[in-house]
């Protein structure tokens, strides 16, 4: 299969640009500088995040993760339109590559957040849940309604919090834990979907394959938990106490609106994935974490 993939130098692009590499898949991956591989089955091509670069080629997949990180650093207006633009604009490039194409590709596989559903409900959400109001929930709603004008089959990934190896929310958290730095946020009743990155490798493998499943699909392990209880695992996993606490007031004060980030939660289901069949390689926290840590 030929595979077009935006973002794929990121934490998650990289383990799937490897790991499709490796099942001898054809994968090209656009990115803003310049790079060269010794793959044979991985080439790089610079782009803006705009507009695909010329001579593209024809694909027969287009997977798209790109976006500046909504995370890193703080919530100005300016830093808000970047994180929006950043993903407007790579997905407008994608659907009009797909929409123009002489041999459109199989399907579109197009990254969101979890925070589509906002950060507040205290409602268990599957995929019909609407969406919510903060500013993460309308950065997700404004890529799913790019995405979804891309004239071939569609799949949105719902992404929880990834956890793995080298990267992403844990690579941060892990050096906290090992120095009895780790804390429940606020109450720690928020929830805290979550899904490891061997899982967000099978979910995109799985939709390659399976030409049923479209729409959006939340990516999160099925075991539910908040973030005291996860709080509580990591601990455990790395041996060391879970005493502290760091209150509400506090993050607010020093993070302002990004403080929801820390203090708010979905309890999302894959409920799509189950019903399609897809099987969970970690579906609990605790052997996730001690698959990654230990």
């Amino acid at each position: 299969m030929n595979i077009l993939i935006t973002g794929g130098t990121g934490f998650i692009g990289s383990r799937l640009v490897e790991a499709f590499a490796g099942q001898q898949h054809q994968v090209t991956v656009l990115t803003r500088r310049k790079r060269s591989s010794r793959n044979p089955y991985i080439s790089y091509r610079e782009w803006n995040g705009q507009e695909m670069p010329p001579a593209i080629g024809l694909y027969e997949a287009v997977i798209n993760l790109a976006g500046a990180s909504i995370a890193e650093g703080r919530w100005t207006s300016e830093r808000k339109q970047l994180i929006i633009d950043s993903r407007r604009h790579a997905t407008a490039a994608c659907v009009q590559y797909i929409n123009s194409s002489p041999r459109p590709p199989e399907v579109f596989i197009s990254a969101s957040g979890i925070g589509y559903y906002g950060a507040d409900s205290e409602e268990v959400l599957d995929e019909s849940a609407p969406a919510g109001e903060d500013f993460p929930a309308r950065v997700c709603q404004i890529w799913e309604e790019e995405a979804q004008k891309a004239e071939c089959r569609k799949l949105i990934l719902r992404l929880g919090v990834v956890l793995g190896r080298g990267g992403g929310a844990l690579e941060k958290m892990l050096p906290l834990y090992k120095w009895c730095l780790g804390a429940r946020l606020g109450s720690g009743k928020q929830g805290f979907p979550w899904v490891h990155l061997a899982d967000v490798e099978g979910v995109v493998r799985f939709g390659l394959e399976n030409n049923k499943l479209q729409g959006p699909v939340n990516v999160v392990a099925p075991g539910l938990v908040d973030q005291a209880t996860f709080s509580d695992i990591l601990a455990t996993v790395v041996g060391r106490p879970d005493l502290l606490v760091a209150p509400a007031f506090a993050l607010r004060l020093m993070l302002g609106e990004q403080a929801l980030l820390l203090l708010g939660g979905q309890k999302a289901v894959p409920a799509s994935l189950q019903q399609a069949g897809y099987a969970f390689q970690f579906p609990e926290l605790q052997a996730a974490l001690e698959d990654i840590v230990g």
